[in-house]
């Protein structure tokens, strides 16, 4: 598959091309954001690509970076939404000073395009700036369409010498390290285990179960699988509850609205005797709260891949099946006590915070 409008980004520049082709957005963009720009002075720490949809997880995310990043000292300018808005601000205001900050989480690959068309336009316009993408789970299917838009982030990414590409469990590192050899990889947890101030739940006022379940691209729970751990959970006595780690709202969601959604989910998590989950996220929000939790494989694998962080955590495990699951239940119910190892999870990040002076 050949592809000449990416031939022509990798000719101009992803960045470059994007603001001739959207002279509009990016004037609307530097209207509503060059005032945070000219307020703060450089050296800054600068995160994009900041979620403003409904995923909870990925502003659990955004959240954990942010905290990350205010122990620097530098101003921080944080930025979600549509960045093609921000390209024309970038282009004039930001100084080889300021460090660039990508969002982590799940979406490298083909499946999300838009948001690797994002970084590919942010990466080559500042190519001056260290670039640091936050812990992130990369898939790239066999399709022509994939392979041919993999070949072309190749072509942007391994053209900037200050990249640093973090991933956040071992076989995005191993794929990460195939595509990008010119890149600097290395390999960390999810950002939003660097949290250490959730552990706080008496387990005497946790009670009922919590089903976190996916409805989404990446579910692999059949119905009757579901309705199977609806009913061995069930059988446990315990009050069954369903929740999830996104939102059905579809307006776009501020900093600060997705701060209060995070806190808000982990409260629900401390109150839970239980989490049985497919969510990744829902599974390290049962580790940084402390509750106890069984977890399902999604899609594309990434909740067992991200498991082998937390497998010394007694009080998280993983099913391969829904019979693991059956067979797992009854020792689960029984823990009384539980420790998330905060500043333990802290040094898996040393690699990470190394390139933050």
């Amino acid at each position: 598959m050949f592809d000449w409008r990416m031939l022509l980004e990798s000719a101009v520049g992803d960045g470059r091309y994007r603001m001739l082709r959207n002279k509009k957005t990016c004037e609307r963009g530097h209207q509503k954001y060059a005032e945070q720009f000219k307020k703060t002075q450089a050296p800054r720490n600068i995160l994009l690509c900041c979620p403003a949809y409904n995923n909870i997880g990925d502003h659990a995310i955004a959240y954990a970076e942010r905290r990350l990043l205010a122990k620097t000292g530098r101003p921080l300018l944080s930025f979600s939404g549509n960045m093609t808005e921000l390209l024309s601000c970038l282009h004039e205001f930001v100084t080889p000073e300021d460090i660039i900050f990508l969002q982590g989480g799940g979406n490298m690959g083909y499946l999300y395009r838009w948001e690797e068309q994002y970084r590919c336009d942010i990466i080559s316009l500042l190519h001056r700036n260290r670039i640091i993408l936050f812990p992130q789970t990369i898939s790239y299917d066999d399709s022509p369409e994939s392979r041919c838009f993999l070949k072309h982030t190749q072509t942007v990414y391994n053209r900037h010498r200050d990249l640093h590409l973090f991933a956040r469990e071992r076989t995005s590192f191993a794929r990460m390290k195939q595509y990008y050899p010119h890149n600097d990889v290395r390999l960390t947890p999810d950002i939003v285990l660097s949290i250490d101030d959730q552990d706080t739940a008496d387990f005497n006022q946790r009670s009922g179960i919590l089903l976190c379940m996916r409805n989404d691209v990446e579910k692999v729970t059949s119905n009757a699988t579901q309705e199977r751990i609806e009913r061995a959970a069930t059988s446990t006595g315990e009050r069954i509850t369903y929740t999830d780690t996104t939102i059905t709202d579809d307006s776009a969601i501020s900093a600060e609205r997705g701060e209060h959604l995070v806190l808000d989910k982990f409260a629900e998590f401390r109150k839970a005797r239980l989490v049985i989950t497919d969510r990744l996220h829902g599974m390290i929000f049962s580790a940084i709260t402390g509750t106890p939790c069984i977890a399902l494989n999604n899609s594309n694998g990434k909740v067992g891949m991200e498991y082998f962080w937390l497998q010394d955590l007694p009080y998280i495990t993983f099913a391969e099946d829904v019979d693991a699951l059956e067979s797992l239940l009854p020792d689960m119910m029984n823990i009384a006590d539980t420790h998330y190892p905060a500043e333990y999870f802290m040094r898996k990040f040393d690699s990470l915070t190394d390139l933050l002076s």
